[in-house]
């Protein structure tokens, strides 16, 4: 057995309650991946998010040290995976804060050349007509530098490491009683990660987007806070309502990863043709504008 929750001091096994809300993570996750705009990166994270909560149901029924990898370790994956994610929409926003809609680029020499002039080119056809066309050119069009390519190498080649690192020592019997303080460690990073795009994001963006976020970051945070407590509190006390802690975080993880993995594929789009909005149940959706019905969906 692999097993020390309230639920199990408090009732036994199979903790029903802890079960049955673990099935909120699989909605969230399956619902992510429905969506119609994803590209196959956030496909790939709502996939693992919903493998979490089917783990996570499993593990609170059969407390075994199995169902117990099936939940811990696709929480490692699909945290790594936003954070991954995270890092490569940040370096393709960092270079390209400064463009301008009024310019076109020299992928060769990374210097700008107005589009006017490039119209009065004489070695241009004299049918070829370049006529400034903001709506049309895009917004992350900037190479990196070389600096840039080989950090955001350097990092993917990290964080994957840690990733495999902490899948293995999670493994070992010694270390797996410390897997809830290093999970938190890594959560904590990818906050500070979407933190940072969101600050290099124009005022476009952060209007419809920094309020959400920090909503996100405060019901994951105060959720873990309230299980953590209630776990600890249901060693010595042993009160019914110390059962609830554990649901509630299961619920507000899902939710609040669902929405931030939608926020930070909205700064990637960088599009004033897409909004972003809470249905009625506070689930962030992108959305295309009414007047941009005809456009296509992102693959």
């Amino acid at each position: 057995m692999d097993h020390s929750f309230c639920e199990e001091h408090l009732l036994g096994l199979p903790e029903y309650y802890n079960s049955i809300s673990s099935l909120f993570i699989i909605f969230f996750g399956i619902h992510g991946l429905m969506n119609r705009t994803n590209e196959t990166f956030i496909d790939v994270i709502y996939a693992s998010l919903a493998i979490v909560g089917f783990g996570s149901t499993g593990y609170h029924w059969y407390g075994n040290i199995g169902w117990a990898l099936f939940d811990e370790i696709p929480m490692i994956l699909t945290v790594f995976y936003g954070i991954i994610y995270t890092d490569n929409v940040y370096y393709l926003i960092y270079k390209n804060k400064y463009v301008k809609d009024n310019s076109t680029i020299d992928l060769v020499s990374n210097s700008f050349t107005k589009v006017s002039e490039l119209g009065r080119s004489p070695m241009l056809p004299s049918v070829v007509r370049l006529d400034p066309q903001p709506d049309l050119m895009p917004k992350y069009n900037q190479r990196l530098s070389t600096e840039d390519v080989y950090n955001k190498k350097r990092n993917l080649l990290f964080y994957l490491f840690l990733m495999c690192f902490f899948t293995i020592s999670n493994i070992m019997s010694d270390y797996r009683l410390i897997f809830p303080n290093i999970f938190t460690c890594v959560v904590v990073y990818l906050f500070y990660k979407i933190n940072c795009i969101l600050q290099l994001s124009d005022v476009f963006i952060k209007s419809q987007i920094i309020s959400k976020t920090h909503n996100s970051f405060i019901t994951i945070g105060l959720s873990g806070a309230i299980w953590a407590c209630t776990e600890i509190m249901c060693q010595h006390i042993t009160s019914y309502v110390f059962l609830l802690g554990h649901p509630m975080w299961h619920f507000f993880i899902g939710h609040g990863f669902y929405n931030l993995i939608q926020v930070v594929f909205f700064i990637k789009l960088h599009d004033e043709k897409y909004k972003i909005k809470y249905n009625s149940f506070y689930m962030l959706q992108i959305q295309m504008n009414a007047d941009n019905n005809n456009i296509p969906l992102v693959l």
